[in-house]
């Protein structure tokens, strides 16, 4: 994104739709990702390289709760 990256775009978001649900998709997982999402308020987070968790994470999310997939981890 030329202006701002998703954490970004997610903060900017989140102060005018507080209630928005966001799934982040990354080509970049990482702990230090995960752990930032969650301080914004992105319910969830899968890798690019995991594509077969999105349906997973968006059932989780649409049912109140959160999913960071194992590749964050990594």
């Amino acid at each position: 994104m030329p202006k701002m990256n998703g954490l970004d775009a997610a903060r900017h978001l989140m102060e005018r739709h507080p209630d928005v649900l966001i799934l982040m998709i990354t080509t970049s997982p990482s702990r230090q990702l995960e752990n930032e999402a969650k301080k914004v308020g992105i319910k969830g987070l899968c890798s690019k390289s995991e594509l077969p968790c999105i349906s997973t994470a968006i059932e989780a999310v649409m049912d109140g709760g959160t999913y960071f997939s194992e590749d964050a981890a990594a």
